[in-house]
């Protein structure tokens, strides 16, 4: 896998972003934005597949990995989620294709939408922009729960392992090791499940035709998320899309197939030129 260099940027209040930068010099660089409960280098494997020359950064959402959690659950409403981005963007320079997988995929859409001048395209996978009801409060439910430790960090991969249940095994170890800290309690993720209490019912639908940049559609052909009606809304709606299928793919698509989803990734891209 390619060597990190980790950075580290205040947000226009003061909150603390981490970001992974996995070098590359050939743009348009790559910015990958995880959804809940990842972090920045749950992207370890699909930048390892992609070309070394290739401009590739992460980041850590607030409350996840090692950026700060934020004072209070309201501050990780989208809209504060945008513009966290916005300040990585213009960190990184160079017109960045943002790479968003689940919520982050959310986040790229609105910030196609919020500054598209600043942009080269997003790649979105796995969204659905319509969510069932029931989605935004079994998050909200488990939100309220405690954050979860492990007495030693096997068991931090095995529960992982639920999580990604198609992934390798060294994916899951790999996970857990950067997803998880050593505390009084034993290994204790390092999410705040204060974000899922943001959560609230959305629907995209309406965004997506402001959403003017290239972007691509990536959906894992066995993804029990994103539905086939969420799928054809985002193709029929925006304006500059082009979509695809990973088969044999959950909805963790960029951990159970990477070396697929680089290559996808890759030649959309390239097609930026």
């Amino acid at each position: 896998m390619r060597a990190v260099t980790d950075r580290f940027l205040q947000a226009a209040d003061g909150l603390r972003l981490h970001i992974a930068s996995f070098g590359g010099d050939e743009g348009p660089p790559l910015l990958f934005i995880h959804g809940s409960f990842g972090h920045a280098r749950v992207w370890d494997f699909v930048v390892s597949y992609l070309p070394p020359q290739r401009r590739a950064v992460a980041m850590d959402l607030p409350g996840h990995g090692d950026s700060s959690h934020a004072p209070h659950e309201e501050r990780y409403a989208f809209e504060h989620l945008v513009e966290d981005i916005r300040c990585v963007v213009e960190l990184i320079g160079g017109k960045p294709v943002l790479a968003g997988h689940s919520v982050g995929s959310a986040l790229a859409m609105l910030c196609g939408a919020a500054f598209p001048g600043l942009l080269s395209g997003a790649v979105l996978m796995d969204i659905d922009p319509r969510p069932p009801d029931r989605q935004p409060q079994h998050l909200n439910d488990v939100g309220r729960s405690p954050p979860r430790s492990y007495p030693s960090m096997a068991l931090a991969a095995a529960r992982e392992a639920r999580i990604a249940p198609a992934a390798s095994p060294a994916v899951q170890s790999h996970l857990a090791l950067h997803g998880y800290r050593l505390t009084d309690a034993g290994y204790t993720q390092k999410f705040d499940q204060a974000f899922l209490r943001s959560v609230r019912t959305w629907d995209a639908r309406e965004l997506l035709p402001a959403v003017t940049i290239p972007a691509l559609v990536l959906r894992g052909g066995d993804s029990t998320v994103m539905s086939d009606e969420g799928y054809r809304d985002l193709i029929e709606r925006l304006p500059n899309v082009r979509g695809e299928t990973v088969f044999g793919a959950t909805h963790q698509l960029h951990l159970d197939m990477p070396k697929a989803v680089a290559a996808a990734i890759e030649s959309f891209v390239a097609g930026l030129r």
